[in-house]
């Protein structure tokens, strides 16, 4: 029996309601997980540089005449796996050589079109 004056809400506008709730939350969770697994990738990214500019750095300070085929390593960095490979070329003169540093994660070897996470270059003098 329904009394005169009061008002509530039917069951389907309730169920409605909570469908509407429900997906609005789902693509909150949604979201949420894009932005995690994006600020991981770009983590990463920013590590990997940091290896790369170490790397190099490290080539220039020990006056290191890297051979053409220098040995790739894995390094542990920031309780990450990195794996850490060297390409070498002379360009043109004896005296110089151009060398590039790619930066992976994981310490396997990358498939051959792995796009690597960092990659600088620099040009090293022979030392003297």
């Amino acid at each position: 029996m329904m009394h005169k004056g009061v008002n509530g809400f039917t069951l389907l506008e309730i169920m409605v309601a909570l469908a509407v709730f429900a997906l609005a939350a789902s693509m909150l969770i949604l979201s949420d997980g894009n932005s995690i697994r994006q600020t991981r990738y770009l983590q990463e990214k920013i590590l990997a540089a940091q290896i790369a500019d170490h790397y190099l750095n490290t080539l220039h300070s020990e006056e290191r005449w890297s051979g053409h085929a220098a040995r790739p390593k894995v390094e542990s960095y920031a309780g990450y796996q990195w794996y850490v490979r060297e390409i070498s070329a002379t360009a043109g003169s004896p005296d110089f050589r151009k060398v590039q540093v790619e930066v992976f994660s994981g310490e396997s070897e990358p498939a051959k079109n792995a796009v690597p996470l960092a990659r600088l270059t620099t040009w090293l003098r022979r030392p003297k």
